[in-house]
């Protein structure tokens, strides 16, 4: 009882230095221009950028106070901050603040100003993601333009690709034109197709993230409640993401708000960095979902649902994979358990009006009875009529109860909650099979019910067993002054297993990685098996043990 009473005390705060606190506002800052609050960002930079009072820290301020004003279209501003970082040859960060201000004078029509920064780059990170954005902003430019300065910019293979596509959209080359087009075509320019182009960096692991921050749809995050799902998944990837670095890895990640918008999501596509991209993390929803599994399917890049358990849109599909365990799984894991560890084949099942829930009771109601289970109640319920449901298979009357088993398939505290309440008023000995988000309601305390009888669906649950997790949290604390929630936890996980799937040393070949890795143990839940499947096939049953949550499997 009391191990797992210290494993909840993590979840309480405790005051940080003032000083942690007094870079709040910058660490917000960095967080805002990721997910398009631009102008706020840019008022919470401005008093960092004073060198007097932060030293180096200034030089950083304003790379992101440029950063975020060219993402708000301020190009003209942009520049006036670049012009200096450019030339600190003491500031380690003069290629990004190069290529961003390559970026700015593209956007300006300023093109040569823009190829005479990127030949100045000598990182081959940054020098990669500037020839990208030469191909793009170039690639309608005259013949004449790029023959008149090919000499100066022939290492630039943006500059060349775009140069042979414009050669060979003309019916009739000059001798001169022919000449350059003969050595155009022996260069390597990686391209598999069309839409990918651009000369992909295996030293690199290239990760697009896009996720609905407005999932109800809108522009701008100012008025995002703190409790935005989708801003705590993302605020795990970006930690996993400075934490991978930390520790070596080569990664580049950028992120973009898709609005809940299928035209913002187009537009999205249609930016340098997805052209480019190892993997793409999100959107969620059906509606952006379909545009970005087709645009995945065309380039060959492994799209990720990083929160989904429905996998029906993925027949046929390649490169689509849910990161958490499909509607097939979930139901064979909870079948499996009970052939193992219940006596008795009667099966009550009640489910909430989402899709999921649906969808998984209609499942593992036919997968059940295939397997020569009794479905004696297949309801959808609520928080009233949850009592209801339990009273219409006896559950009161002990070993006459209808039931063997009692699945109750739902995310939602208002059915959890009178659940609870009777399960430990009445005393009942049958097993209930729940979903693991029950564990972190506040007010089911399972460990003071007489009969431990309730047992948990595992979907990418949290192992409190793991070393790593008390590391995270803490470190996730100190930065943000506050404990990761479930789905800050979920997108951690998440960077953690791309980047131990996808790198350098074991390529960049997503599906047979996952198929010679198998089982792979998670850095803070219990694990994942892909093996010859686009969906997580783990799906262990969890019990309370001794104060301990553990895995039944």
């Amino acid at each position: 009882m009391r191990n797992f009473l210290l494993i909840w005390i993590l979840f309480t705060g405790c005051l940080m230095p003032v000083a942690a606190q007094d870079l709040l506002p910058y660490n917000r800052a960095k967080t805002l221009i990721d997910y398009g609050n631009y102008s706020e960002a840019m008022n919470l930079l401005r008093p960092y950028m004073d060198e007097s009072q932060y030293g180096k820290l200034a030089s950083y301020a304003s790379y992101h106070f440029a950063r975020a004003a060219y993402k708000n279209g301020q190009y003209l501003l942009t520049e006036s901050i670049l012009k200096d970082l450019v030339n600190q040859s003491v500031w380690d960060n003069q290629d990004k603040a190069r290529y961003l201000l390559a970026l700015a004078y593209f956007q300006e029509g300023r093109n040569l100003d823009a190829l005479d920064h990127i030949s100045k780059i000598t990182d081959p990170v940054v020098t990669q993601q500037a020839e990208n954005a030469s191909y793009n902003f170039l690639k309608n430019a005259s013949v004449g333009f790029f023959t008149g300065n090919i000499r100066k910019y022939n290492e630039n293979k943006g500059f060349m690709l775009a140069l042979k596509e414009q050669i060979e959209r003309q019916t009739i080359m000059s001798s001169e034109e022919r000449a350059i087009y003969n050595e155009l075509i022996s260069m390597d320019f990686g391209a598999k197709n069309k839409e990918s182009q651009i000369n992909k960096n295996n030293e690199v692991l290239d990760v697009a993230i896009l996720l609905p921050f407005n999932y109800a749809g809108g522009k701008g995050v100012k008025n995002l409640d703190n409790n935005n799902f989708i801003f705590e998944l993302y605020q795990g990837l970006n930690f996993a993401e400075k934490e991978l670095k930390k520790q070596g890895k080569r990664l580049s990640v950028q992120s973009f708000d898709t609005e809940r918008s299928t035209t913002k999501v187009q537009n999205i596509l249609a930016d340098p960095f997805l052209k480019q991209a190892d993997v793409i993390i999100g959107p969620l929803y059906p509606e952006e979902s379909e545009v970005v599994m087709a645009f995945a399917e065309r380039n060959q890049i492994p799209f990720i649902n990083p929160l989904s358990n429905i996998n029906d849109r993925f027949e046929g599909l390649n490169y689509a994979y849910l990161f958490r365990p499909s509607i097939n799984s979930l139901a064979d894991g909870i079948i499996d358990f009970s052939r193992k560890n219940i006596v008795g084949r009667r099966l009550a099942i009640a489910y909430s009006s989402t899709s999921r829930d649906e969808q998984l009771a209609k499942t593992l109601a036919e997968n059940a009875q295939k397997l020569g289970f009794t479905i004696v109640r297949n309801d959808q319920v609520n928080g009233r009529s949850l009592i209801d449901f339990l009273d219409r298979i006896q559950l009161k009357n002990g070993d006459a109860a209808q039931a063997d088993i009692i699945v109750i398939l739902s995310d939602d505290p208002n059915v959890a909650s009178p659940t609870f309440g009777f399960m430990e008023s009445q005393n009942v000995k049958k097993p209930v099979i729940v979903m693991d988000s029950w564990l972190y309601f506040n007010f089911a305390n399972f460990e003071m019910l007489e009969e431990q009888n309730f047992h948990f669906v595992s979907n990418n649950a949290i192992n409190f067993q793991k070393p790593n997790l008390v590391e995270f949290r803490e470190a996730f604390y100190a930065e943000y002054i506050g404990y990761p929630s479930f789905n800050a936890h979920i997108g951690y996980e998440l960077m953690h297993w791309i980047t131990q799937n996808i790198n350098p040393s074991v390529g960049f070949n997503l599906r047979r990685n996952l198929d010679q890795n198998g089982f792979q143990s998670g850095i803070v839940t219990y694990g994942f098996d892909f093996k010859n499947s686009r969906f997580n096939k783990y799906v262990p049953i969890l019990k309370l043990d001794s104060g301990l949550i553990v895995d039944q499997k």
